[in-house]
């Protein structure tokens, strides 16, 4: 959680308030679901807000019955803040038999019945794009969709160091269910690579605003500084925060 060493290459974000409640479920709070596919899109700045109508007015209603027909348990969707090279984290929760892309496939299908120039269009806009499935474990979380702020801390560890390395933070989580307990943060949920992607280990943690990233950060590092054992076993590290998508319209 250096946000200090990230706000170096900062892109200044968009001071916005929470998207509407259609736009984003749960998914990730059910003790069902336990897989969260994400497909991270590269898109221009400019084009963002058709992205919002279009994944408003056709995507979320396809979403929404896919969740009620069980096929996934969430969904929902984030702009680019601070850090990365993508701007949009658009994802879908579900369940260990979860087919994802058979999900994927409904939704892109069912927003080309509803609205087939403005899937084109969005396509067209797309400069790169990635797709990852992660492992959810060990969360603390509640209403995600309420949070301003989504911090992503991302880890490449070696895979013989996996059982030590979560050892070490299952000892450090109880500080994070402390900082919840004392408003510094909304929650977290601890995903582990499935699929995809160059790092395997993902501690998501949501923020209600700006300021508290920083109170927060402070407990963060009492419990894990830097002469930690968890340090000594990072291969990589990065750090990404997104926002919710401002209303556009």
């Amino acid at each position: 959680m250096l946000k200090k060493l990230l706000t170096i290459s900062l892109l200044s974000g968009v001071g916005i308030s929470c998207a509407d409640a259609q736009t984003s479920t749960d998914g990730q709070t059910n003790p069902g679901a336990t897989r969260i596919s994400i497909a991270s899109h590269s898109v221009r700045f400019s084009d963002i807000p058709a992205f919002a109508a279009l994944y408003r007015g056709a995507a979320v209603p396809v979403m929404a019955n896919l969740v009620e027909d069980g096929m996934i348990t969430g969904y929902g969707v984030w702009m680019h803040n601070t850090g990365g090279k993508y701007n949009l984290r658009w994802h879908l929760a579900g369940m260990e038999g979860t087919n994802f892309e058979q999900a994927w496939t409904e939704v892109i299908t069912g927003i080309d019945a509803v609205d087939p120039e403005g899937l084109e269009a969005f396509n067209r806009s797309v400069l790169a794009h990635k797709d990852e499935i992660w492992n959810l474990g060990a969360r603390n979380l509640e209403s995600p969709a309420d949070a301003s702020y989504v911090y992503e801390n991302l880890f490449k560890v070696n895979r013989a160091d996996l059982p030590r390395w979560n050892e070490l933070w299952a000892d450090v989580l109880p500080a994070l269910d402390g900082a919840i307990s004392d408003g510094l943060m909304r929650g977290y949920v601890v995903e582990e690579h499935n699929t995809g992607g160059e790092f395997n280990w993902n501690l998501v943690v949501f923020f209600d605003d700006w300021d508290t990233i920083d109170e927060a950060q402070v407990v963060f590092f009492e419990n894990i500084p830097l002469d930690h054992e968890i340090w000594t076993m990072a291969i990589a590290h990065k750090d990404e925060v997104w926002a919710q998508i401002p209303d556009m319209n």
